[in-house]
């Protein structure tokens, strides 16, 4: 038979409720919200462009995951990768650039190395405070891409 809860254990209910319906409600409000373009939700063009160069600047900096990065001019590099994000997300961006496999077709890209890409951005969307929810709905529009790149 479980044990009868103590008075003191009953009196913590009404704060146990709230501190349960405080934790679903952050849970609901990281969700990704259709109303709102991704774009936003991400923290705009300029909190893109920050993530996006930082995970670039974290991967070519790596001595072995780096490699295909050599010779590159990072920050033409950096603004186009956000724009390509920025246009995935729905915003106002342009990208000039070519389509994902004509532009990775030389790189001999294998899958770790677009896993270390894809981890790399996590974090920092997670240290720039985007929202789960759009986190996974951009990574999610993303994927794909994976086809298109990596090929080994």
């Amino acid at each position: 038979m479980p044990p009868r809860p103590t008075p003191r254990l009953l009196s913590m209910r009404p704060l146990l409720a709230a501190a349960l319906a405080t934790l679903l409600w952050t849970g609901c409000a990281t969700t990704y919200r259709s109303d709102v373009p991704l774009y936003q939700q991400l923290g705009g063009e300029e909190t893109i462009k920050t993530f996006t160069g930082k995970a670039l600047s974290r991967v070519a900096a790596d001595p072995v995951r780096g490699r295909s990065f050599k010779g590159i001019k990072m920050p033409f590099l950096i603004d186009s990768v956000a724009n390509y994000i920025c246009k995935v997300a729905d915003g106002p961006c342009v990208y000039e650039g070519q389509d994902m496999q004509k532009s990775h077709a030389d790189l001999n890209l294998g899958g770790s190395e677009f896993d270390t890409l894809v981890q790399t951005l996590r974090e920092e969307m997670d240290a720039a405070g985007v929202p789960n929810g759009a986190k996974n709905e951009l990574l999610r529009r993303l994927a794909p891409s994976r086809r298109e790149m990596v090929t080994h």
